[in-house]
């Protein structure tokens, strides 16, 4: 191989690796699947402490108010730091048939029953609100595409609803923190603007207010997302 030729593949090798520094900024839109969970209601003084296991939730992705988030951040060339607003939702299928353990209102149940004959609803509908800082990599793959890989974790802004045995309550709280594993795609379209898509998974453990008393689940999901990003 000639040397000239030797240097041209060195430096196109090298230009593929590098990534030019400044703000970025992305918005999106998408949806997640959820996987099953425990719910744990504990309602000291209703002499409540219930496991209910085999517990499905719903997305509901595309109905308002939508999934959606953005983000914001700056490159030091490959590397990068941001800061990320995901609005996910999930919604108890009251209707199906879990597993129920413990104690409601002083009786002692082991079985399985519809999730409603313990509790009609529970849902985060106006948002699990997650707030995240991330750590990102990123490779490029040609003249206009890149890979980008995202580390993340940070705190949550809840807002579940619930209702059990017709008391409801519904409010924003301050919630567990949240982390999040994400693998992404962009596409230069026309100078800094960039086409976006993206698959993350995302894991939480929120403990929220009921009336009388608090919720436990754990929220472990798979995210497609798809928008546009901004480089400047």
């Amino acid at each position: 191989m000639r040397r000239g030729s030797a240097a041209l593949i060195v430096l196109t090798l090298t230009g593929l690796g590098t990534a030019q520094a400044g703000w970025r900024a992305a918005a999106y839109l998408g949806g997640a699947v959820n996987h099953e969970a425990r719910l744990r209601l504990e309602q000291p003084a209703r002499a409540t402490r219930l496991d209910l296991r085999g517990v499905r939730y719903e997305g509901r992705s595309f109905q308002p108010p939508v999934y959606y988030g953005y983000r914001l951040g700056y490159f030091f060339g490959r590397f990068g730091l941001e800061a990320e607003f995901v609005h996910q939702k999930i919604y108890a299928q009251a209707e199906r048939t879990v597993e129920a353990r413990g104690t409601f209102r002083g009786e002692p149940v082991a079985g399985r029953w519809p999730m409603e004959r313990f509790v009609e609803q529970f849902s985060i509908s106006h948002g699990l609100n997650m707030l995240l800082a991330n750590a990102v990599w990123e490779q490029r793959l040609g003249r206009r595409s890149f890979l980008l890989l995202r580390l993340g974790v940070g705190p949550t802004v809840p807002h579940p609803e619930s209702s059990i045995q017709g008391e409801a309550r519904q409010d924003y709280q301050l919630g567990r923190a949240a982390i999040q594993a994400a693998a992404g795609l962009e596409f230069r379209l026309w100078r800094g603007l960039h086409a976006m898509s993206e698959y993350k998974f995302t894991r939480t453990r929120q403990r929220v207010e009921i009336v009388a008393g608090q919720a436990e689940t754990i929220v472990r999901s798979h995210h497609a997302v798809f928008g546009v990003g901004l480089r400047f």
